[in-house]
């Protein structure tokens, strides 16, 4: 039987949104059209024709051209979604539609239906079951079969532009609840069906283990609200759970570390990047950080914007736009980074280099700062990564010197681009090492040993400084989350320059999302079917 993989759907207002692209980040000649007023959370996915599908390996803005960000049509989550608050049915594909088998592997084939959630012979069903032997012990028969279900659904990607004018028109609660109730079911079930592709021996660390309990744990927590009529009990009792998600979630970078540290430990695992494995294991170390970022967006812009006790802890002055600063100053935010930096370091060495910083914005030439629309906790994390790694540097080269180098940052503002440049004397990088750097376990430090209790994030004072290996590679993410990047280019035996790219334009800042299907299976099973890097 076929699966639900590609669907055609019509459309009114089109505007291209969604350019599919590659892995080995050629893009290809396919653009979505996507309607702008019958958009909704976990679009079906369209049909292609004779493209290869694996174009569709993940979700990512174009440079196309873009409504206007005060159009009203852009101002709800209407055009993200469709369903009304009386309807309790399941995400189901629009009448007409054509159906593609996109299935990873035989035994995955089912039926679809819009009134039920499979329709599939006793014999596959348990063929599936056997198949999903650690969801399995976790979620209920029903729950594995909704995880399939969602997991056939492409995450819809939304702009900066768009989470902005949701959150400055004050829209009601109802239609934030309606996109999350869908939307995140649709992120879980992409990420957790990619969980169970690892390596066994990978599985079976109890780090990741635990990640995947409480991956599962969240979805089927989500589901409780799958069919709950809106009202106020259901938002508070959603934010309630929304609050329990992210500090549920806060740690897993740092325990999927330790997992894979262990792994490597045991000699299962080379990192370099020539290495087969690896490459597959970097592959969906990425996926898995990008959709946990945008699952954490998701869930902290609602919180923010309908949580009061939330708003008054985390927007104190009244700036922000739930996470959103409409105006983020990214020289305070990099001074802000720079001290929490320097408290680590200082407790290391005794010293840290000092901030020379510089700015320009070409657009105006009388402002005295550089602002743009972003959200200043990813740019802090970012610069935050950077400082600790220059730091370190730093401290370390001029070990036995009378002056420690200051570390310089420039951030330029064009029409188009915000520009970061960081530049240290820490004694570079050698070009044999330079390929390495953005590889998840890579670090040329002491490995340190995690705590088990929780740690309160990545940017938290209480994570290691360095030893880790996921600094860069991570902040890397969170810079393309939004369509940026980071490049870093090292003269051997005198410093490091680390050049972050962002988009100036809001419109332009749209998320960059993985899916679920063949083309990712067969990448992360198959170690001889890798590509260099997924996010370019």
């Amino acid at each position: 039987m076929a699966s639900p993989g590609l669907f055609l759907r019509p459309t009114s207002l089109s505007i291209p949104i969604n350019t599919m692209r590659s892995r080995s980040g050629s893009s290809s000649d396919l653009t979505i059209f996507r309607s702008i007023s019958q958009d909704r959370p976990g679009t079906p996915r369209p049909q292609t024709g004779s493209v290869n599908t694996e174009s569709f390996d993940f979700v990512r803005s174009n440079s196309g051209t873009h409504a206007s960000r005060r159009s009203s049509t852009l101002g709800s989550w209407d055009p993200i979604m469709s369903r009304s608050c009386s309807s309790g049915g399941l995400l189901s594909p629009r009448p007409g539609t054509m159906i593609r088998d996109l299935s990873p592997r035989p035994s995955l084939s089912r039926a679809f239906s819009g009134s039920a959630l499979l329709a599939n012979s006793s014999s596959a069903i348990v063929l599936e079951v056997e198949e999903r032997k650690q969801v399995a012990n976790l979620l209920s028969f029903e729950q594995i079969q909704k995880m399939e279900f969602y997991s056939k659904f492409t995450p819809t990607s939304v702009s900066l532009s768009h989470f902005l004018d949701h959150g400055a028109t004050g829209l009601r609660v109802e239609e934030s609840y309606l996109f999350l109730r869908r939307e995140i079911p649709v992120r879980l079930a992409n990420m957790l069906m990619e969980l169970e592709l690892l390596p066994t021996e990978l599985l079976t660390e109890p780090a990741c283990k635990s990640i995947l309990t409480q991956y599962s744990q969240s979805f089927s927590d989500v589901l409780d609200f799958e069919n709950l009529t809106p009202s106020e009990k259901t938002y508070e009792d959603f934010n309630k759970l929304l609050s329990v998600i992210r500090h549920r979630h806060q740690d897993t970078v740092p325990h999927m570390a330790e997992a894979l540290h262990n792994l490597r430990d045991a000699g299962n695992l080379n990192v370099n990047s020539k290495d087969r494995l690896n490459q597959a294991i970097q592959y969906f170390l990425d996926r898995l950080y990008m959709s946990r970022i945008s699952i954490q967006m998701l869930v902290s812009q609602h919180k923010a914007l309908y949580c009061p006790e939330e708003s008054i802890k985390s927007n104190p002055g009244g700036r922000l736009k739930g996470t959103i600063d409409p105006k983020c100053d990214a020289v305070d935010v990099a001074r802000n980074a720079f001290e929490n930096a320097t408290f680590l370091c200082e407790q290391i060495y005794m010293d840290a280099p000092k901030l020379n910083i510089e700015w320009v914005d070409l657009t105006d030439g009388d402002k005295d700062s550089v602002d743009f629309v972003y959200i200043p906790s990813h740019l802090y994390h970012m610069f935050f990564e950077v400082f600790k790694n220059s730091m370190r540097a730093t401290m370390e080269f001029h070990e036995n010197s009378d002056t420690i180098p200051e570390i310089n940052v420039r951030i330029v503002k064009s029409a188009q681009d915000i520009s970061i440049k960081v530049c240290d004397q820490g004694g570079g990088i050698s070009r044999s090492v330079a390929e390495n750097i953005f590889l998840y376990l890579y670090t040329s430090a002491t490995r340190v040993k995690l705590s088990d209790a929780d740690m309160g994030g990545t940017t938290s004072t209480s994570t290691p400084m360095h030893g880790l290996g996921y600094g860069l590679p991570l902040s890397r993410l969170y810079a393309r989350y939004f369509g940026g990047d980071m490049k870093v280019a090292s003269v051997d035996g005198y410093g490091t320059d680390t050049y972050i790219y962002l988009r100036a334009l809001e419109s332009d800042a749209r998320e960059t999302l993985p899916i679920f299907n063949a083309s990712s299976s067969n990448k992360i099973r198959d170690t001889a079917n890798q590509v260099e890097d997924w996010t370019k």
